[in-house]
């Protein structure tokens, strides 16, 4: 799909979506009067009801960038400023995508000494390290008993996860057996169902874990998505991220039904005005910040990075989080002055009760 506008005299270029247009009809919007002031703002700590909005301006339209946009090269744009300690770790990202992904490309040796790239699922032990389900008469299978080298490439399928990172594990496979194997088994049930077909569970299943030496890691939004190696301990002693599970459907949430309020929070981290940006897109969150797609009209799209001024506790923190940056960057770009109260100054005894 497609969203474009007119605004003024100038027509804001189409541009394709990677999630649907979002017109928002005015007669949805709030006036100026319902906002709550900046100091009953901080007091919220739920948002399970939607936050009001601010009449929507008719001279700005919001579009979602395509993925090819966001992910590009890609995403060489991210700011370079962006402080290290203010985002997870590359090998904490690592570790989040092998939690999400649980299957990816096994690269084997055959038998004339040439790759073969084929899927295989997975789940993670308790050190992280994949246990892989394989097939007793697969052809890489017998590729591992021969050299049990190999490696394992994991990316997330869907967005927004996919944007995150790429990983790809370098080491060698030993077999699981006994009820370590079982183990394995039950858990591959629970994660990734009954399967049909050739993914159908089978008796004859084989378990092998694949024991890292080292992960060869390219981010694709955080650092100028830099391809680096981490060696096996760091990776083995970092954690993912607990938001994980609830983070693309939060951030697809916003992305749908609170097009404003993340084009205000774009708009004021990229110290812009609100009719400045062309585009902008939630792309991920993690505890420590997240990443927006920005464009300013005129201008290539870049993404950067916002960090939170606390780590975020867990997702009813997150989502109270993210609507006060809303209120705030609405506060701001309206320059809204919230009315104090006057109190009576005087003695005791001369204050009306």
């Amino acid at each position: 799909q497609a969203a474009g506008c007119v605004a003024g005299s100038r027509a804001a270029t189409f541009i394709p979506c990677l999630l649907p247009s979002i017109p928002v009809p005015r007669s949805d919007r709030f006036s100026c009067r319902d906002r709550c002031s900046p100091s009953s703002a901080a007091a919220i700590r739920s948002i399970d009801a939607p936050l009001q909005h601010a009449p929507l301006r008719s001279s700005v339209c919001v579009a979602a960038p395509t993925r090819a946009m966001a992910v590009s090269a890609e995403v060489e744009s991210v700011e370079a400023e962006e402080d290290a300690q203010q985002r997870p770790s590359p090998a904490e990202t690592a570790r989040t995508v092998l939690e999400i992904a649980a299957h990816g490309t096994l690269a084997t040796i055959d038998e004339d000494g040439k790759p073969l790239g084929t899927y295989a699922s997975y789940v993670l032990d308790s050190s992280g390290q994949p246990l892989l389900r394989l097939r007793a008469g697969a052809v890489h299978t017998a590729n591992l008993l021969r050299n049990p080298d190999c490696s394992l490439f994991v990316q997330p399928n869907e967005e927004p996860a996919r944007l995150l990172a790429r990983v790809t594990l370098r080491g060698r496979v030993e077999e699981v057996m006994g009820p370590e194997a079982e183990d394995a088994a039950s858990l591959h049930r629970q994660l990734h169902g009954e399967g049909a077909g050739v993914d159908a569970p089978q008796g004859s299943d084989l378990y092998y874990r694949l024991v890292v030496d080292e992960c060869f890691y390219v981010g694709g939004l955080g650092a100028g998505a830099e391809a680096e190696v981490i060696p096996a301990d760091v990776l083995a002693a970092a954690a993912p991220d607990y938001l994980r599970h609830c983070v693309p459907s939060l951030v697809n949430q916003w992305n749908l039904e609170r097009t404003e309020d993340v084009l205000r929070i774009a708009a004021e981290s990229d110290g812009a005005a609100y009719d400045e940006l062309e585009a902008a897109q939630l792309l991920w969150v993690d505890r420590l910040g997240m990443y927006l797609y920005i464009q300013r009209v005129g201008e290539e799209g870049r993404v950067r990075r916002k960090s939170f001024v606390r780590q975020q506790k867990n997702e009813r923190d997150l989502r109270s989080t993210l609507t006060m940056l809303a209120q705030v960057s609405w506060e701001k770009e309206r320059k809204y002055q919230p009315v104090m109260p006057v109190l009576a100054v005087g003695e005791p005894d001369e204050i009306a009760v």
